[in-house]
C-alpha cells in the first residue's frame, strides 16, 4: 500500500499560493497598463502656418521672433500682431479652448496687452508692469495675466481710468540685468506713475521651478513591468519631494549681485523722471507646505531695505496652499489663472496701502 508523502499538502498549497499570485501579477499588470496615465505630452506652440516649438524653447523663439522688431517709438520687443497657441495634453482648466490651447496675441506696441495709445491720457493711473514668463503669462489666457487682472481690480477701487501695461518679455529679456536699457530708453517714455519689477526667485540663482519634476530610475525588471516602474517612481518622486535644498547655494552668488546692481540702476532712472519703483518678489510654486527658500526671499528684502528700494513679497499669499491647484499643467508649473489672481491681490493691496 503506497501511502501520501505527508509534505503534499504544502506542497498543494504553495503551488495554489503561487499560481494565486502569479494570477494577481498578471491581473494587476493589465489593470496597471489598461488604467495608469500615459506620461504626459511634452507642451509646445503652435504657429498659425502650423509650425510647432517645443515649450521649453519659448525665450529663443521670442528672441528670434523679436529680431525684425523696429523700436524707433517707445514700446516693447514682442513682434507687433505675433500671434500664437500653447499646446498642453489632457488639460484641466477651464480657459484652455478646445483643442487643449492658450491663446497669446501681442498688440501693435510689441506688449501682450490690448491695445493702448504711448501718450498717457489725463487723469490716466498707469503701471508698467515689467517681467519674464511669470508676467507674461506663460500658459493663461491675456485676460488672466497677473496684470490684467490688476488693471481690473484697481479701476474698480479708483473709479478713474487705469491702465496696467504687461511688459512681460517686453524689455528683450527674461532676467532684470536685461531690463535696465529698455526701461531707460522706452519704460519711462510710456509715462508710468508706478513700474513694477515681477521678480521670480530663479532670477536669482538656478532654482528649479520643480527640482522633482524629472526624477529618474533604474527601471526594475528592465521596466517590463509598467505597475513596477509606476510604484518605483513614485516612491523615488516622493523621496526627491521630501529631500533637504542647499539654499546657502542661492545667497551671495555673482548672479544676487547683479540683480541688484539692475535693480539700482532702474530706480536711479526712475527717480530721475518721477517714477516710482515696487520690486514683487514671486515665490516658486513648489513645497508651499514646506518652502525651502525663505533665506533667499529674506536677502532680497535685507538688500531693498538696505538701498531705500520699496518691496512686496507675494510668498505669504502662496504659502501652505497646494501647489498642484495653481500651476498651469503638470508639465508647466507657471502660475495658473489662480495663481496669477493672487500675485494681482497681493501687489493690489500693497499700492493700495501705501499709495505716493
Amino acid at each position: 500500500m503506497n501511502r501520501k508523502s505527508p509534505r503534499s499538502p504544502w506542497r498543494k498549497t504553495a503551488v495554489r499560493v503561487l499560481f494565486a499570485t502569479a494570477v494577481l501579477a498578471v491581473s494587476l499588470e493589465v489593470l496597471g497598463r489598461v488604467f495608469l496615465p500615459d506620461p504626459y505630452a511634452l507642451s509646445h506652440i503652435r504657429m498659425p502656418d502650423q509650425r510647432r516649438v517645443p515649450l521649453g524653447e519659448i525665450v529663443h523663439f521670442l528672441r528670434v521672433a523679436r529680431s525684425k522688431s523696429q523700436l524707433d517709438v517707445p514700446r516693447g520687443r514682442l513682434p507687433a500682431g505675433l500671434e500664437f497657441r500653447i499646446w498642453y495634453d489632457r488639460p484641466t482648466w477651464p480657459y484652455f479652448d478646445d483643442e487643449g490651447c492658450v491663446t497669446v496675441q501681442v498688440n501693435a506696441l510689441g506688449f501682450r496687452d490690448d491695445e493702448f495709445p504711448v501718450s498717457k491720457p489725463v487723469g490716466e493711473f498707469r503701471v508698467l508692469a515689467v517681467g519674464d514668463s511669470f508676467t507674461f503669462g506663460l500658459g493663461v489666457q491675456g485676460d488672466d495675466t497677473w496684470p490684467q487682472r490688476l488693471e481690473r481690480m484697481l479701476a474698480g477701487r479708483r473709479g478713474g481710468t487705469t491702465q496696467v501695461i504687461n511688459a512681460g518679455f517686453a524689455a528683450g529679456s527674461h532676467y532684470p540685468p536685461g531690463y535696465v536699457g529698455w526701461i531707460t530708453e522706452h519704460g519711462v517714455a510710456l509715462e508710468p506713475d508706478v513700474v513694477v519689477i515681477g521678480l521670480c526667485l530663479n532670477d536669482l540663482g538656478s532654482i528649479p521651478m520643480l527640482w522633482y519634476d524629472k526624477v529618474e530610475v533604474d527601471p526594475w525588471a528592465g521596466g517590463a513591468s509598467a505597475v513596477l516602474t509606476w510604484f518605483q517612481m513614485w516612491m523615488a518622486r516622493g523621496e526627491a519631494e521630501r529631500a533637504p535644498v542647499d539654499v546657502e547655494q542661492y545667497l551671495e552668488t555673482e548672479q544676487l549681485v547683479a540683480v541688484t546692481g539692475a535693480v539700482r540702476s532702474m530706480r536711479q532712472a526712475l527717480d530721475a523722471k518721477g517714477i516710482r519703483l515696487v520690486v514683487a518678489v514671486l515665490p516658486m510654486l513648489s513645497r508651499l507646505q514646506d518652502y525651502p527658500y525663505q533665506p533667499v526671499h529674506d536677502a532680497v528684502a535685507d538688500i531693498c531695505d538696505h538701498h531705500g528700494i520699496e518691496h512686496i513679497d507675494l510668498l505669504d499669499r502662496f504659502r501652505g496652499l497646494d501647489e498642484t491647484a495653481l500651476w498651469v499643467h503638470p508639465t508647466d508649473q507657471h502660475p495658473n489663472h489662480e495663481g496669477q489672481r493672487l500675485i494681482a491681490e497681493g501687489i493690489r493691496d500693497y499700492l493700495e496701502s501705501k499709495p505716493r
